[in-house]
């Protein structure tokens, strides 16, 4: 949400493309240690541990673009009432 809200006050005044902003600031957020940890604690048979971390990278990959399209729905109007 906060890499959404930053990239439409840059792109408020600077003009910047909000998506040139955006993709870059949350591709570096993918969870790839959960996923590691989910991985070899699955290979190791701790099917639980393995689950619970596979579980938290879900959710981090699933709520990143959620927070984008939270900081997109507050801060531009036009997209918001397009129509």
């Amino acid at each position: 949400l906060l890499a959404g809200l930053l990239a439409s006050l840059i792109n408020r005044y600077n003009g910047y493309p909000r998506i040139s902003l955006t993709v870059p600031s949350i591709v570096i957020m993918v969870p790839g240690l959960y996923i590691y940890r989910a991985v070899y604690n699955i290979g190791l048979n701790n099917i639980g541990v393995g689950a619970l971390w596979l579980t938290k990278a879900i959710l981090i990959i699933m709520f990143l673009p959620l927070g984008l399209f939270v900081a997109r729905v507050l801060m531009d109007k036009d997209w918001r009432h397009n129509g």
